[in-house]
This record gives C-alpha cells, structure tokens and sequence, in this order.
C-alpha cells in the first residue's frame, strides 16, 4: 500500500477519537461545500437571466 494510506490507518487504529474528528470536519466541510457551489449556480444562473431580460424604460 501507499504510504498515505498507512498513515491513514495507523492514524484511525492508534488515534481513533482525532481520526474520527478529523472524518467528521472533513465530511461537514465537504457537504458545505457542494451546497454553497450548488446554490451558487442557481443564483448566478438568476442573476444572468435578469441581466438577459427585458430592459425596463423608467
């Protein structure tokens, strides 16, 4: 195996509790991520639809 992968299971086996921490941070950090991007789109995806409509003559 690689060595990255031994540290990782060295880590999980001999510091469980910070390994499943550092799971955990990594998990929330991940999935805050792609909402952020995916809202994001959809709100640049608004915004270019409201710049590409109709001008208003006020």
């Amino acid at each position: 195996m690689t060595p990255i992968i031994d540290g990782i299971k060295a880590m999980l086996t001999n510091h469980w509790f910070w390994g499943a921490i550092t799971l955990a941070c990594l998990t929330w950090y991940s999935t805050i991520t792609i909402y952020i991007a995916i809202k994001g789109v959809g709100d640049i995806r608004g915004m270019l639809r409201r710049l590409s409509g109709p001008k208003d003559a006020s």
